[in-house]
């Protein structure tokens, strides 16, 4: 796994809607507990973070990371609070028998881009295409994703088809993880929906023991999960999913087959009261929001039409990126459209 940092960039994420799986009970639950005794609010623990969903512009300000040890010795950082919860799990597991160590936790965007341009030189601009996430795409970016290492009879197990074969251990690791608040991230025969394939070694912290065992429980994806939340006004990361989800279909609509593939980052997520500023008119349960995205060009296709009026062209990527737009997430009994999308507002 060490070798494999990143995973196989797969396009195209299918959305598989759920109900029933949240309630707002739960999500007003889950509000309180992320809050401390001061009243500050912690991080967005349900932050979501994906091959088509961008890292939040200002998490790397907020996010407080701590230092520890992985398996080589190596110092890496992750959030505070997950590294706490990990000890706590990996005491647990050590009742059991069982022995888990860190392999790689957090990244960040620039340390990506590094990595991004240093494998372009050695292996190749294409091999960097098919193999490595893009900069800003990767969860690893929040500090709460955690790539673990078992050690079995006295040996460490750390490459990638070895660990998947331990079955029987990583039953055990995974029947641990929702009680110390994590869950496992990308789930066997889910890559439709994650867009990764089945990793039994990446876990994920949620913040919230009650939310991980329902992910859990349910057997349900980190997306499935998210896309459940009945009051999205409330929940800023099911708001921003349900709005890129919305827009996937916009964008099949609008532009069809001029282009194969797109990613987003909702910059802003406007309030009643802005949104009446900005004369967009809203429904009760409707959002207005702000977005930047990128959309990858079919071949052929004028690269100057996509770019229009305010995006560029990375020839590197090969993506038409920093488009900017507002519109409304239209919200019609659970069914979710795009509204008054473009830039003149």
């Amino acid at each position: 796994m060490k070798k494999k940092l990143l995973g196989i960039l797969i396009v195209g994420l299918l959305f598989i809607g759920l109900t029933g799986c949240g309630t707002k009970d739960d999500e007003a639950a889950r509000r309180a507990e992320n809050k401390v005794i001061t009243g500050k609010i912690k991080l967005d623990y349900l932050v979501l973070v994906n091959k088509y969903t961008a890292l939040p512009d200002d998490w790397e300000k907020k996010v407080e990371l701590v230092e520890a040890q992985n398996a080589w010795d190596e110092t890496i950082k992750l959030e505070k609070e997950t590294y706490e919860n990990y000890i706590k799990l990996k005491e647990d597991l050590e009742k059991d028998g069982v022995e888990i160590v860190l392999d790689s936790v957090y990244r960040s965007v620039s340390e990506q881009q590094e990595l991004w341009d240093d494998w372009s030189v050695s292996k190749g601009i294409d091999y960097v295409r098919k193999y490595v996430a893009v900069p800003g795409f990767s969860e690893h970016h929040t500090g709460l994703a955690v790539d673990i290492c078992i050690i079995k009879d006295g040996k460490l197990i750390e490459e990638n088809d070895d660990m998947i074969a331990e079955r029987e251990i990583f039953a055990k690791v995974h029947a641990k993880l929702a009680d110390h608040g994590f869950i496992l991230r990308y789930l066997e025969d889910r890559d439709d929906i994650t867009g990764y394939a089945y990793e039994p070694w990446h876990l994920r912290y949620v913040g919230s023991t009650k939310i991980a065992k329902e992910i859990m429980d349910k057997d349900i994806t980190f997306e499935e999960y998210i896309a459940s939340i009945e009051d999205i006004k409330s929940n800023t990361s099911a708001a921003k999913y349900q709005i890129e989800i919305a827009l996937q279909d916009y964008f099949k609509e609008i532009y069809g087959d001029k282009i194969t593939n797109s990613r987003f980052n909702v910059t802003k997520i406007y309030s009643d009261e802005e949104a009446k500023d900005l004369d967009i008119e809203l429904g009760d349960d409707d959002i207005a929001f702000e977005v930047t995205y990128q959309v990858k060009p079919a071949e052929g296709i004028d690269i100057d039409e996509l770019t229009a009026p305010n995006g560029t062209y990375d020839e590197v990527l090969e993506w038409v990126k920093d488009k900017k737009a507002v519109g409304v997430l239209k919200n019609n009994d659970g069914e979710y459209s795009i509204e008054n999308f473009g830039t003149g507002w």
